[in-house]
């Protein structure tokens, strides 16, 4: 999740021709897959899976690939490569994100149902004040290629734990072993956490923590990026953006 300025984007929808069934895998000028940019950089893209605060694939996310601007994945590979001399690497949960996507998204929020497992990942506010609070947005930077959602993981840590689904996780601001796993350093919350303690400057972490998410944001800020600062996930190149997109995420070809 996202928030920025909240307007329309229908009219950008309308005037921007998705990218129809028989070319599903050809990208508008200027994007790249990721993979093609740096194999190496670790993908959970989580809207494309039930894994997410939604419960379901969004609307948009054919496929589980994380999509840029070039000049962006130019630098995330220059990150990359930094933190691999630290047997470190990046882990991408949200990238390029159709324009459909974040109005799916204020769908949901405004369905009124909540579930338990809604609220795993807004346990302090219901889900009718996210958009109001500047969580979820109808315009995000992220469906102009220009913004990302990630995070670290330690390559020498044993990152292999998995999802149970016969198992009843804790909210995303319980200690690291009681709410999902996700493969990565413990950050203090889980990804998509609507919470204070998800600011990146929350009071309420642990210093561990504090120091990795002072790591991502110094290894982002190296090559320009920009962390926003009710998400400690969230980063976006400025400059880099324009117009909202929609075309669907579509497999990448081999």
């Amino acid at each position: 999740m996202q928030g920025h300025s909240v307007k329309s984007i229908r009219i950008a929808i309308v005037l921007i021709a998705t990218v129809s069934a028989a070319h599903a895998q050809s990208l508008p000028g200027g994007f790249v897959y990721l993979r093609d940019i740096d194999p190496t950089i670790i993908q959970d893209i989580r809207y494309a899976t039930p894994n997410n605060f939604v419960g379901r694939p969004l609307a948009g996310y054919g496929a589980g690939e994380c999509v840029v601007k070039r000049d962006v994945g130019l630098r995330l590979k220059a990150v990359q490569q930094e933190l691999a001399a630290q047997n470190l690497s990046v882990k991408m949960f949200d990238c390029y994100r159709p324009a459909r996507a974040s109005l799916d998204m204020v769908r949901w929020s405004q369905n009124g149902h909540e579930s338990a497992a809604d609220r795993r990942y807004n346990p302090r506010i219901a889900k009718t004040e996210l958009f109001r609070l500047g969580y979820i947005a109808s315009r995000s930077q992220h469906s102009t290629g220009a913004a990302l959602d990630l995070t670290l993981v330690d390559l020498k840590a044993d990152n292999s734990a998995r999802i149970d689904p016969a198992k009843s996780y804790a909210d995303c601001t319980a200690p690291v072993a009681a709410r999902l796993p996700e493969g990565s350093v413990d950050m203090g919350t889980g990804y998509d956490c609507t919470d204070e303690k998800g600011h990146t400057a929350a009071p309420s972490i642990s210093p561990d923590q504090r120091a990795w998410r002072k790591r991502l944001v110094a290894a982002m800020a190296r090559q320009g990026f920009v962390n926003y600062s009710k998400e400690w996930w969230h980063f976006s190149l400025p400059g880099a953006g324009g117009a909202a997109y929609d075309f669907p995420i579509q497999p990448r070809r081999n």
